[in-house]
């Protein structure tokens, strides 16, 4: 295995759940934007191995859509990435750059809201932060 690897096994292995989506999200994306290149330079083998990664992505995402806390919310989730699969889908077959472009945009704003979220969170944690009590009194007060 190469350093490179693993460094991003590592990376994998001890990132928090949040921090994992959003690694899925960078790496459709980058293999989306990957297949754009390969569509404009007509490299049909570079265009099915960026899809493929893409996709693999895109149905990790799927398969993360956890049902139980909020299922109408979940399903609208799942909807969108199925949405997404599918543009990938018919993007490489149809060797159509639209497809590929939307399920881009998609991704790329699911990112950006994804971060803004996870700073709001930091943020709230930050401001209702509070020093706990101690559970006994100290020896010395």
């Amino acid at each position: 295995m190469t350093m490179l690897a693993e460094y991003l096994e590592a990376q994998v292995l001890t990132a928090a759940p949040h921090r994992l989506h959003l690694m899925l999200v960078d790496a459709a994306i980058r293999s989306l934007r990957q297949g754009l290149a390969a569509l404009d330079a007509r490299d049909w083998l570079a265009l099915d191995a960026a899809m493929n990664r893409a996709r693999g992505c895109v149905a990790e995402l799927i398969s993360g859509v956890r049902p139980d806390v909020a299922p109408e919310l979940a399903e609208r989730q799942k909807t969108l990435w199925l949405f997404v699969y599918r543009c990938a889908v018919l993007g490489e077959l149809l060797r159509d750059q639209k497809q590929l472009a939307d399920a881009l945009k998609i991704l790329e704003r699911h990112r950006e809201t994804w971060l803004e979220l996870q700073e709001r969170l930091r943020s709230t944690a930050t401001e209702t932060t509070t020093v706990p009590e101690p559970h006994a009194q100290s020896w010395f007060g």
